[in-house]
C-alpha cells in the first residue's frame, strides 16, 4: 500500500511539474546577468507598477467578492420576481471578453462617445475622461469577472442545508445576519476559489489595461518585450506576477487553516420570499447588473455589426469559427480531466506537502500573460532541442513549433488554475466518512472515484469546464504566437481589426464570440441544473 501510494504521489507530482514547466523557464531569467534596462525599469517604473497593480487587485477583489456572492445568494436563497431566468442570465456576462467590454464602454462613455456628447449638448454637463483614475477600469473588471465568484458560490449555496438557515431564523437572526454568519462561512472555499481565479486573471490581463492606458506589470512586460526586445526583462517581470500569485494562494490557505466545510444535501427550497416592493427592488438590482454587464454591451455590438456586416462578413468566418471550436473543445476536455485527477481526495488523511506545493505551483500560470507563457514554452522547446543536439540527437523544433500540441500545452499551463480551483472546492466539501465507508465495504479506488467522488464533485467540474471553455475561446496572445499556420481564430480576428482602430468591424467576430460563449454557458448551466 505504501509503495503504491508513493508511486501515485510521484506520478501526480511529475504531472504537476510538467504543467508548471513554462513557469520554471520564465523564472530562470533571473540567472541571466543584469542589464541596464532592468535597472531602468526597477528605478523608474517599478514603484508605480506595484502601487497601481495593488490598487487594482484590492478594488477588483472587493468588488467581485461582494457582487458575485450577493447575486449567488439572492438567486439561490430568495424567491423574487424574475429569479428563474435571471439565475441563468447572470452566467452570460462571462461570454464577453474583457477587452471587448472595455472597447464597448470606451466607445459609448468616452469623451467622444455619444453619452457624453448628449450630456454636453443637452444638459451642459462638462466632459470627463473615464480613463483617468481607477474607478472605471475597476468597474469594468468587476462587471466582466464577477461570474467567477457567482458560479462557484451559487454551486456551494445550492448544497447548503436549509435546516441550518431555518434554525438561525428561529433563533431570531435577521436575513443579513443569517447570510453573514451561516451561509457565507459555508460557501467560503468556493468564494475564495473564484476570487483567486479573478485576481490572477486581473494580474494577467493586457487588453483592458492597455485600452485604459493603465500601468500594470502586464503592460510593462509587453513594453519590455515589444518595445525594447528584451525577453529577459519581460520574463523577470512576469516572474514577479508568479510570486504575487503564490502569496495570494498561500495567504488564503493560511487564513483558512484546517477548517473544512462539508455539506452533502441539495435543496431547492427558498429560505426567503421577497414580495411586493422588496421583491421588485431586488429584481431591479439584479437586472441592472445583467444590463450593465451583458445586455447593453451586446446591444451595442449588434448595432455596430449591423452597420458594417456587408463590408466585413465572408466565408472566412466559418474557418474562424471551426478553428476556435476545435481548440476550445480539445483544451477544455484535457484541462478538466487533468484538474479532476489532481483534485481528487487523497487516499490518506495527510497528503505529501511537496505534492500539494507542486500542484499549487502548477496553477500559477494563470498569472502569466499568454504571450510570456508562449515564450516560456518556445524557450523550453529550444533548450530541449539544444540538449538533444549536444548529445547527438536531432532538433524537435520542427515538430512542436506551430503545432496544436504545443498550443494545447500552453492552454493547460495557462488555465489549469480555473478548473483546479473549482474542482478542488467541490472536493473539499466531500466528507471523509464517505471514502472511509466505501473502503470498509471493499470498494476499489476506481469504483470509489467513479461512484462517490466524481458525482459529488460534478458541480465544481462543470463550473470549471465552463470557465475554461470560455477563457480558451477568448485567449489571444498565446494563440497568436503558437497556433499552427492558417489557424486563425475569432479572437485573432478581433485583435487584427481592433489594433487598426476598426472597432465597428471588430464587433462582428466579437459578436460571434459572445454568442458562442453564451451557448457554451447555457449548455453547462443546463447540465448543472440537472444535478440539483
Amino acid at each position: 500500500m505504501k509503495e503504491n501510494f508513493f508511486k501515485s504521489n510521484i506520478w501526480l507530482g511529475a504531472l504537476a511539474l510538467a504543467i508548471a514547466l513554462p513557469i520554471f523557464v520564465v523564472g530562470s531569467a533571473w540567472f541571466l546577468p543584469g542589464t541596464d534596462l532592468w535597472s531602468h525599469f526597477a528605478q523608474t517604473l517599478l514603484p508605480e507598477l506595484v502601487s497601481s497593480t495593488l490598487i487594482l487587485l484590492i478594488g477588483v477583489g472587493i468588488g467581485v467578492s461582494v457582487l458575485g456572492t450577493v447575486l449567488a445568494y439572492l438567486v439561490v436563497m430568495v424567491d423574487f420576481p424574475g429569479r428563474a431566468w435571471l439565475e441563468w442570465a447572470l452566467f452570460l456576462p462571462f461570454a464577453i471578453p474583457a477587452y471587448v467590454l472595455a472597447f464597448v464602454y470606451l466607445g459609448v462613455f468616452d469623451y467622444s462617445g455619444y453619452v457624453q456628447v448628449w450630456l454636453r449638448e443637452n444638459l451642459g454637463i462638462p466632459g470627463f475622461d473615464i480613463r483617468s483614475g481607477h474607478w472605471a477600469i475597476i468597474l469594468t473588471f468587476v462587471l466582466v469577472f464577477y461570474p467567477y465568484v457567482y458560479m462557484m458560490a451559487r454551486a456551494s449555496f445550492k448544497r447548503q442545508k436549509i435546516q441550518m438557515i431555518e434554525a438561525g431564523k428561529m433563533l431570531g437572526a435577521k436575513p443579513l445576519r443569517v447570510f453573514w454568519r451561516i451561509s457565507v462561512p459555508l460557501a467560503r472555499p468556493a468564494i475564495a476559489a473564484g476570487l483567486l481565479v479573478t485576481l490572477m486573471e486581473t494580474l494577467a490581463d493586457f487588453g483592458v489595461v492597455s485600452l485604459f492606458n493603465y500601468s500594470t506589470f502586464t503592460t510593462a512586460i509587453y513594453s519590455a518585450w515589444g518595445d525594447f526586445r528584451s525577453i529577459e526583462v519581460a520574463a523577470q517581470l512576469a516572474s514577479l506576477l508568479v510570486v504575487v500569485s503564490f502569496f495570494l494562494i498561500y495567504f488564503e490557505r493560511k487564513a483558512r487553516g484546517k477548517a473544512k466545510y462539508y455539506s452533502s444535501d441539495v435543496s431547492n427550497i427558498k429560505a426567503y420570499y421577497a414580495k411586493g416592493i422588496t421583491g421588485w427592488l431586488i429584481f431591479i438590482f439584479v437586472f441592472g447588473v445583467f444590463m450593465l454587464s451583458f445586455a447593453m454591451p451586446l446591444l451595442q455590438i449588434l448595432i455596430w455589426s449591423s452597420e458594417v456586416f456587408s463590408l466585413e462578413w465572408s466565408d472566412r468566418y466559418f474557418d474562424y469559427f471551426a478553428s476556435s471550436g476545435i481548440l476550445t473543445i480539445s483544451a477544455t476536455a484535457l484541462i478538466v480531466v487533468i484538474a479532476t485527477i489532481l483534485a481528487l481526495p487523497s487516499r490518506r488523511k495527510s497528503e505529501s506537502k511537496t505534492l500539494q506545493l507542486l500542484i499549487r505551483f502548477s496553477t500559477l500560470g494563470y498569472a502569466l500573460p499568454g504571450s510570456v507563457m508562449a515564450v516560456g514554452l518556445l524557450y523550453g522547446v529550444q533548450n530541449i532541442s539544444l540538449i538533444s543536439i549536444y548529445f547527438g540527437g536531432s532538433s524537435i523544433n520542427h515538430i512542436l513549433f506551430g503545432s496544436v500540441a504545443l498550443l494545447l500545452f500552453a492552454y493547460v499551463s495557462r488555465f489549469m488554475a480555473i478548473a483546479y480551483n473549482s474542482t478542488s472546492a467541490s472536493a473539499e466539501q466531500i466528507k471523509p466518512i464517505y471514502g472511509q465507508s466505501a473502503r470498509l465495504l471493499g470498494a476499489s479506488r476506481f469504483r470509489l472515484i467513479n461512484e462517490v467522488y466524481l458525482p459529488m464533485m460534478m458541480p465544481g467540474i462543470l463550473a470549471g469546464g465552463l470557465l475554461v471553455a470560455v477563457d480558451v475561446m477568448k485567449e489571444l496572445p498565446a494563440t497568436y504566437l503558437l497556433r499552427p499556420f492558417g489557424w486563425d481564430t475569432l479572437a485573432i480576428r478581433v485583435f487584427e481589426l481592433s489594433s487598426e482602430g476598426l472597432y465597428e468591424r471588430a464587433a462582428i467576430p466579437a459578436l460571434i464570440m459572445v454568442l458562442f460563449g453564451a451557448i457554451i454557458m447555457l449548455i453547462f448551466n443546463k447540465l448543472d441544473s440537472e444535478k440539483y
